[in-house]
C-alpha cells in the first residue's frame, strides 16, 4: 500500500473514480501517478510530459465518454426500435395468421356454396326431367284418348243407331216444318175446301210414314231377339263332370 506524504498523490479508487464520469486533468493525473512505482513518482511529478499526457488523456477520455454516451443512446434507441420492430412483427404475424384463417374459412364457404349449387342444379335437372316425362305421358295419353274418341265416333257414325237417330231427327224436323207451314197457310187464309184431298192425303201419308217406321223398329227388335235365341240354342252344353 502506498504511503501518505506531502508529495504523495491521492490514491485512485477504481470503484469510485472514473474518467468516463469525470474526464478531468486531476483524475487523469491521479490515474497516471497511481500506475507508476513510488521510486519513479518524484521524477514523474516533475516531468513536463505528464501534464501533456494527462491533458491528452483527458481530452481523449472526454471524447471517448461522449462517444460512449452516444453509443449508449444509440444502443438504447436501437433496442427500443428493435422492441418496436418485434412488436410490429408480432402484430404482422397475428394479422397474417388471421388472414390465413379467413382465407381458409372463405375457401370452405366456397366449397360449401359450390356443393349446394351443384345439389340445387341436380335437383332442378331431375325436376325438369320428371316434368318433361310427365308431359310426354300426358301427351301420349291425350293422343290415345283422341284416337279412341275418333274410333268411337267413326263407329257410331257407321252404326245403325246413328242412322236411326238421324232418321228420327230428320222426320222430326220435317214433321215440325210441315205442321208449321200448314199453320202458316191457315193463318194466311188458305182455304182447305179448295184443295181438301191433297192436304188430307199428305197428312195421312205422314202419319202412315211414322207408323211404318215404328213397325220397322219392332220388326228389327223381333229379328234380333230371334237371332239371339237361335245363338243360345246352338251353343253346346258343357259336359257334366
Amino acid at each position: 500500500m502506498r504511503g501518505k506524504g506531502p508529495e504523495r498523490v491521492l490514491p485512485f479508487d477504481f470503484s469510485k473514480d472514473s474518467l468516463v464520469d469525470s474526464p478531468t486533468g486531476v483524475v487523469s493525473t491521479r490515474l497516471i501517478c497511481n500506475m507508476v512505482s513510488d521510486r519513479d513518482l518524484p521524477v514523474l511529478k516533475g516531468a513536463e510530459a505528464v501534464g501533456h499526457f494527462a491533458a491528452n488523456l483527458t481530452s481523449a477520455m472526454a471524447w471517448g465518454g461522449e462517444v460512449i454516451r452516444r453509443l449508449t443512446r444509440a444502443h438504447r434507441t436501437g433496442k427500443a426500435n428493435r422492441k418496436k420492430f418485434d412488436e410490429a412483427m408480432g402484430r404482422h404475424a397475428e394479422m397474417v395468421a388471421r388472414l390465413e384463417e379467413l382465407e381458409v374459412l372463405r375457401a370452405q364457404d366456397e366449397v360449401v356454396a359450390a356443393t349446394q349449387r351443384k345439389e340445387l342444379e341436380a335437383d332442378l335437372a331431375a325436376e325438369k326431367e320428371a316434368r318433361a316425362a310427365e308431359k310426354r305421358a300426358l301427351r301420349a295419353e291425350l293422343e290415345r284418348s283422341n284416337a279412341r274418341a275418333e274410333r268411337v265416333k267413326e263407329d257410331f257414325l257407321k252404326s245403325l243407331e246413328f242412322d236411326s237417330l238421324l232418321a228420327k231427327k230428320a222426320w222430326g224436323y220435317f214433321k215440325d216444318g210441315f205442321w208449321g207451314c200448314l199453320a202458316q197457310f191457315r193463318s194466311n187464309g188458305y182455304s182447305e175446301e179448295e184443295h181438301p184431298a191433297s192436304f188430307l192425303n199428305l197428312q195421312q201419308a205422314l202419319e202412315n210414314l211414322g207408323d211404318d217406321e215404328d213397325a220397322e223398329d219392332e220388326e228389327e227388335e223381333q229379328e234380333e231377339g230371334e237371332v239371339g235365341d237361335e245363338t243360345e240354342a246352338n251353343i253346346p252344353n258343357s259336359p257334366k263332370p
